[in-house]
């Protein structure tokens, strides 16, 4: 896989919204370090604020790390609620993350994953969620 990367992500929130996924596509950078795949992209919000993403895959877990406005560090692991804070203008919140199914597909010329999990804010549950991440050469 190259280093410059076209992004395709999809993310579902099937008790909100099942019919209306949000979807972006952006470039980024890959690389591979010490046996995980490194994603860094940027969003850009409505606000034209920009948020640096950065997408940690190893063989048992999946971090998504966000640094701007609404940061947060979610970890996603088969089986385990994992909690963080996501952060707002308005104050933290304390989400919880339990992920009941990561699949990652690696090919030569296209990476693919996928994430199930329930999300809960201040041990509320808002959702059941997943997320499709598309990753294949940049110009292609």
């Amino acid at each position: 896989m190259t280093k410059e990367v076209l992004i395709n992500i999809s993310g579902l929130q099937m008790d909100v919204d099942p019919e209306n996924p949000i979807e972006m596509v952006t470039t980024g950078a890959y690389y591979l370090k010490n046996g995980k795949h490194y994603i860094l992209y940027d969003e850009l919000s409505e606000d034209n604020e920009v948020t640096k993403n950065v997408l940690k895959i190893g063989p048992n877990s999946v971090e998504l790390t966000r640094k701007g406005p609404q940061g947060s560090h979610m970890i996603f692991e088969e089986g385990k609620e994992n909690l963080s804070y996501y952060d707002t203008p308005f104050g933290s919140l304390l989400m919880g993350v339990n992920t009941s199914n990561i699949d990652w597909m690696e090919e030569e010329e296209q990476m693919r994953l996928q994430v199930d999990y329930d999300l809960s804010v201040n041990s509320d549950h808002v959702s059941k969620c997943k997320i499709d991440v598309n990753i294949r050469p940049n110009g292609e």
